[in-house]
């Protein structure tokens, strides 16, 4: 009788112990021809967790837990284990069914796909799994993320279709595109349109389109040069700042020439491009008025001297077969200049004819000049 209890105690702890099967082949629940591992045949539950708690720690009794808290939360995965008791493929999914954030933290030096950590947006979800993996390494891969189509919406320049979510919406809140030192660019055949939808009468090829009705003021440009009465101007290449349409100071704001002037008409044929060893610095775009006069005593020619792309400073004709002075001797010419800079001032003539004399007259030679428009 003894033996038999003795006995009856040995198999009553074995089915208190866990039970290992140590087998071949797969294991069948509710099917006789099981097709994997393990193969049921209808429902499979496991642990369903709800929690308000804002910091929660996941355990091994934790399969999907939901977050129903009122403020941000913070979720800790346990630390890998290695060896004996280690969880590889160990699933947690968590829901987030609130509107604020979920951080999910793994254990230090752990990482959940490389990152110490991942956030859960507003009514989304994350599932992860279990690596085996210990140490600085990605003990945590995510199986998934995202939410319920119920749960998308679409604002703020946004619209929806299904589970489209596309640009194409109504601003509904203040937008700030922070390019953070990125182009952004809108190209192809469209419009940018401020103001209206419709494209008004002459705007066929405009790109930007601003409609202020009958309010004043539809454009500001700030850039530093802006100052009251001023207007928009453009170089040549398009690049537009302000500046004033007429500059008023004039009588007294002559400047003259510099360099030495050099005769440049001693050749015995005519011809231009003739170095004068003078030029003129311009300092802004604009419009500039010169004066200039020279005494120049010659049989029958042609002089000038001009700035080459810009036009004549002062320019003679022929009027005598003998020598006279080229007339008229004081001259005026109004040039406009697109850039500022260094302008060498040439001279041409028109035949072989050389000077009698060159720049004899009293006063003597003289060419100086004026801004007075931009």
């Amino acid at each position: 009788m003894l033996k038999k209890i003795t006995k009856l105690g040995q198999i009553l702890g074995l089915t208190t112990s866990s039970i290992v099967f140590s087998q071949t082949g797969n294991v069948g629940i509710n099917t006789p021809n099981p097709g994997s591992t393990i193969d049921i045949n209808g429902s499979l539950a496991a642990n369903y967790t709800a929690i308000n708690t804002a910091s929660y720690n996941l355990t091994a009794t934790d399969f999907h837990v939901s977050y129903n808290g009122t403020a941000n939360a913070v979720f800790n995965l346990p630390a890998a284990i290695s060896g004996v008791g280690n969880f590889k493929g160990r699933l947690y999914t968590i829901k987030n069914n609130t509107n604020f954030t979920i951080t999910v933290n793994s254990a230090a030096p752990e990482t959940i796909n490389g990152n110490a950590s991942i956030s859960i947006p507003a009514n989304q979800s994350a599932q992860l799994i279990n690596t085996g993996l210990t140490g600085a390494s990605s003990t945590w891969e995510i199986v998934s993320e995202g939410s319920s189509a119920s749960n998308y919406t679409a604002s703020n320049g946004l619209s929806i279709s299904g589970t489209d979510v596309k640009l194409g919406g109504t601003l509904s809140q203040a937008t700030n595109i922070a390019t953070a030192g990125n182009n952004l660019s809108i190209n192809g055949g469209g419009k940018v349109m401020i103001g209206t939808n419709t494209v008004p009468t002459g705007a066929a090829n405009s790109k930007i389109i601003i409609d202020n009705g009958t309010t004043n003021g539809a454009l500001q440009i700030k850039d530093g040069t802006q100052q009251l009465g001023y207007v928009l101007t453009s170089d040549a290449n398009g690049l537009a700042t302000w500046s004033s349409t007429v500059t008023t100071a004039f009588a007294n704001n002559w400047t003259s020439y510099s360099g030495t002037l050099v005769n440049p008409f001693t050749a015995p044929t005519g011809g231009g491009n003739l170095p004068t060893g003078i030029s003129v610095v311009i300092p802004a775009k604009g419009w500039y008025f010169f004066r200039s006069g020279i005494a120049i005593n010659s049989e029958c020619n042609d002089y000038t001297f001009y700035i080459n792309g810009i036009g004549d400073v002062w320019k003679s004709y022929c009027t005598s077969n003998t020598a006279v002075f080229m007339a008229p001797r004081d001259q005026n010419r109004v040039l406009y200049f697109s850039t500022p800079g260094t302008y060498t001032i040439l001279a041409v003539k028109t035949n072989g004819n050389i000077p009698g004399s060159f720049n004899a007259g009293n006063p003597s030679f003289y060419l100086d000049f004026v801004k007075f428009q931009n």
